[in-house]
């Protein structure tokens, strides 16, 4: 056993010095305590297809995953599934106007409405350019007039709830949601729950700096843009659904009731904020991902002499499995 145990020793050092390739094959769970995991609710593919790639403010019918992983079929969320099919709008997170600081972009709201897909109100807007959905911010109503400019003016601005600036403009202290990641069109968006507000701290040169909801601080480009004001439906983790039956036809499964040991990943931590986290540069996209087929004599892995079966001087056959 000794010897067994040496020998698989020095097969970990020879493998741990190789600067080959190693093939990983992974469940799509990571460990625990590491970051959550993506929540698959919506279909993204059928949206692209029933939409054409396009905005559109009309309502769709699009597939549900209910927790499943769009490519493998696994349950990889818990507890989500199921329920009324409610109708699913697109909401336009990037608000962008004109950059020469004398005019800006108009619209006016027309409805503000509960969405069954999110957790803070939705508000139908509509500008020249056409009609979108929107956040809802605490105090937005029907009728109000909403602007959006991208002009990044040299002292600080007092922001108007409901408008969009970019986050160099607005003065310290400012109640900001929607906030780019990145200042393009397609970067990322934070603060997007109900009642979620983040605040503006201070401005170093050409990056500001963000208190976001959990109070980790990041420096953002000035030219990110975010709307001002807290966002809508804060009371929803003071609504009573009154029955099980009533969550699950809003899509969420019950537990099993049965008991589950914990295992010390549900303690309280109390840690240090980490330092402000400067996001300066979209990150490089992963690479593709790649799919191989192995035989059985590569899935075996035998190596050698141990690789010819022991039954194939009795007739055992070592071909692939008919398709």
């Amino acid at each position: 056993m000794i010897g067994t145990l040496a020998c698989e020793m020095s097969a970990l050092r020879l493998a741990t010095s190789c600067s080959s390739k190693i093939l990983i094959s992974t469940r799509n769970f990571p460990a625990r305590g590491t970051k959550p995991l993506p929540r698959h609710l919506w279909d993204m593919k059928d949206l692209e297809e029933k939409s054409g790639g396009e905005y559109t403010h009309k309502p769709l019918r699009i597939n549900k995953l209910g927790g499943r992983d769009p490519e493998t079929g696994r349950k990889v969320n818990q507890h989500i599934g199921g329920g009324v099919k409610f109708d699913y709008f697109m909401i336009d997170f990037h608000r962008r106007g004109p950059s020469d600081g004398i005019s800006t972009y108009d619209e006016r709201v027309l409805e503000v409405r509960r969405d069954p897909n999110r957790t803070c109100h939705i508000a139908l807007v509509a500008g020249i350019e056409g009609k979108r959905w929107i956040l809802a911010t605490e105090n937005m109503k029907a009728g109000d007039i909403i602007s959006t400019t991208s002009h990044l003016s040299e002292n600080p601005v007092i922001g108007v709830e409901g408008n969009a600036y970019p986050i160099g403009s607005l003065a310290a202290g400012t109640l900001i949601n929607s906030i780019e990641r990145y200042p393009t069109n397609d970067s990322e968006i934070f603060v997007q729950a109900a009642g979620a507000a983040a605040t503006i701290v201070r401005h170093q040169g050409d990056f500001t700096v963000v208190k976001l909801p959990h109070k980790h601080e990041f420096s953002l480009h000035r030219n990110c843009m975010a709307t001002v004001g807290r966002l809508s439906h804060a009371d929803i983790d003071n609504k009573i659904y009154g029955s099980a039956q009533m969550h699950r036809r809003f899509g969420y499964k019950m537990s099993s009731g049965l008991f589950h040991k914990k295992d010390g990943y549900f303690g309280r931590k109390i840690r240090a904020l980490p330092p402000v986290r400067q996001l300066d540069t979209p990150p490089t996209p992963p690479p593709p991902t790649q799919k191989f087929t192995l035989s059985k004599k590569e899935l075996s892995g035998l190596h050698g002499h141990a690789k010819v079966h022991n039954l194939l001087a009795h007739g055992y056959s070592t071909r692939d499995y008919p398709q």
